[in-house]
């Protein structure tokens, strides 16, 4: 992206592992992503909220329970007892921790455009299940789709309220969820020298990189 905006430098303080707190506090030994900002920086991206919600957790637990009830949706069930949605209150306790982090970053870089960037497709869009590539139970794949459309919805709309540009990463990257096979697929899932499990590959990441710059222009 710096290359294809012609941008004389940047700087980049992306840490796995990072949720909203540590925008403003430490990550173990690294400081404040926020930190980094100036009062001249002129743009800024910003993928975060998954971490928020444990989204590896969840995926975790699903993965568990696709193996002791394969059929069904059990995962679904588990966070929705008693009529709750677990997931559901998570994201929507995540938003004005967003709100926050946006308000943050335009007190500190007032001229700097900000991109909030969402999240790729992990599955398939249409909802099939692939549990010979990830052993959830068939009804929680469309139900983890699902909630991530939900979460990508909240970054939206905290977008449009707090002076930000929502990134759309999802679009582009139905087709290459991490059912599809290798060259296909955008989303590994699993450990690999590609990427981290359930993260982006490098054609992910050109893709997400693609819709930033797309966002650029318009």
């Amino acid at each position: 992206m710096a290359r294809t905006v012609g941008a004389t430098s940047f700087t980049d303080v992306t840490c796995a592992g990072a949720d909203t707190g540590h925008m403003t506090n430490r990550q173990e030994s690294a400081p404040p992503q926020l930190d980094a900002l100036r009062r001249d920086t002129t743009l800024v991206t910003l993928g975060v909220g998954g971490n928020d919600l444990d989204l590896v957790g969840v995926i975790t637990r699903c993965v568990i329970l696709g193996h002791l009830a394969p059929h069904g949706s059990p995962c679904k069930q588990s966070y929705t007892l008693l009529g709750t949605d677990e997931i559901g209150s998570r994201i929507n306790a995540t938003a004005p921790k967003i709100e926050a982090v946006l308000k943050e970053i335009h007190v500190r870089s007032p001229r700097a455009k900000v991109l909030l960037v969402g999240y790729p497709a992990l599955f398939p869009d249409d909802g099939t299940a692939c549990r010979e590539t990830v052993a959830l139970a068939e009804g929680d794949f469309p139900w983890i789709r699902d909630k991530q459309k939900h979460l990508n919805t909240m970054l939206a709309q905290q977008a449009t309220v707090y002076d930000a540009t929502y990134v759309d990463a999802y679009r582009p990257s139905v087709g290459h969820d991490v059912c599809k096979p290798a060259g296909v697929r955008w989303i590994e899932p699993e450990e690999t020298a590609e990427a981290a499990g359930f993260h982006p590959n490098a054609a992910g990441h050109r893709s997400t990189a693609d819709a930033v710059l797309a966002s650029l222009t318009r």
